[in-house]
């Protein structure tokens, strides 16, 4: 068999904000080829499908919202500072580079489960890792302690973490729907609230 001329990791990250902007149905065979630079043969040869291209990108979106988010908690000591870091970094990268008047690309998460998520078992087996995925790293900024050196149960650290993902998701969907920047932003902030937890401290 002759070697492959092209790294399929390498490809897969040009191919991913495509479908991140665009969803799986939006995103067409032509435009996938253009970005990863191939020709059908060479595409079917490495992947066999569109869809397992999309398997292999939102696969290289945990991987790299894993980092994006380990970096946001970096040498963080209190859990407040850590939830709102969290929130900000989710919201950055949810945000369209392409777009100048500041839209937004939404959480692939998110936009995957909208689209395909009931759909499809292998994509909801991925998005369930995603979803844990986010719950990891809320869950590690809970267990922090809050100002007044309080550290809440494991128990609610949890149901937080949980509240945290979805309220986040949630903002989201309201963000490309068009909410105005200024209520993001109250939203945010009201979410922060939200998640306070001195009683169960």
């Amino acid at each position: 068999m002759r070697p492959k001329l092209f790294d399929p990791d390498a490809v897969i990250t040009t191919v991913l904000p495509l479908f991140w902007r665009q969803g799986y149905e939006g995103t067409h065979m032509p435009e996938i080829l253009d970005a990863m630079g191939l020709g059908k043969a060479s595409f079917y040869n490495a992947f066999a499908s569109k869809h397992a291209v999309f398997l292999a990108v939102l696969d290289r979106y945990f991987s790299a919202i894993d980092q994006v988010l380990a970096g946001a908690l970096a040498g963080v000591k209190r859990r407040d500072e850590a939830v709102s870091r969290l929130l900000d970094a989710i919201l950055t990268a949810a945000r369209d580079p392409q777009e100048r008047t500041g839209g937004w690309r939404g959480c692939l998460i998110g936009n995957t489960a909208l689209e395909m998520g009931a759909q499809d078992q292998a994509v909801r087996d991925r998005l369930n890792q995603g979803v844990h995925l986010l719950r990891h790293h809320f869950a590690k900024a809970f267990s922090l302690a809050d100002v007044d050196g309080r550290v809440l149960p494991d128990s609610t650290r949890s149901a937080l973490a949980l509240h945290a993902v979805a309220g986040v998701q949630g903002i989201l969907v309201l963000a490309k729907a068009g909410m105005p920047e200024e209520e993001i932003g109250a939203a945010k902030q009201a979410l922060l609230l939200a998640l306070e937890s001195p009683s169960g401290a």
